[in-house]
């Protein structure tokens, strides 16, 4: 069977959270406490089926994240000439260099303030303000492109999970 990388993405989190579901169900019925006999009850907890569950759950994650990591690893993004995991970190940097300019950005040209003891100080950018929003601006529209390039990608490289 095929499924495209967002599918198995989906398939994973779906894993994840059966797996949290049934590790929730063991902390609630993995004992019982009671006053006589006829008061207990049995809510047929079975400590090897539970784990035999997990344990199959864990592995079908592993499968299915070890292909996703193949297919980032050598599925190429076309428009930017880089695979899918370049793609990622390529993002990655680029959120890392909008949080910097951002504030560089909203800074004013030139400000005025006065100190404590009423001394007037000027302050002044030591960088073309206009040249860092032409860069911010790029940076937001690549952003918003190699978003849009993974999605695409991630929905139509289709990957045999056997």
């Amino acid at each position: 069977m095929k499924l495209c990388n967002a599918e198995i993405m989906k398939k994973v989190k779906l894993l994840e959270q059966n797996k949290s579901d049934t590790l929730a169900e063991e902390r609630r019925i993995n004992q019982v406490t009671y006053q006589t006999e006829s008061d207990k009850i049995d809510f047929g907890y079975s400590f090897a089926e539970t784990r035999k569950k997990v344990e199959g759950i864990d592995s079908e994650i592993r499968k299915l994240k070890r292909l996703l990591n193949y297919s980032n690893a050598t599925t190429v993004v076309e428009e930017f000439d880089m695979t899918l995991g370049e793609c990622l970190v390529y993002m990655a940097q680029l959120n890392n260099e909008l949080g910097i300019l951002e504030p560089l950005a909203r800074k004013e040209p030139l400000t005025r303030s006065s100190t404590y003891n009423g001394v007037i100080e000027y302050t002044v950018l030591n960088y073309d303000k206009a040249e860092c929003q032409a860069r911010l601006q790029w940076i937001k529209d690549t952003l918003s492109g190699l978003q849009i390039a993974i999605d695409r990608t991630n929905l139509t490289n289709m990957i045999d999970i056997g």
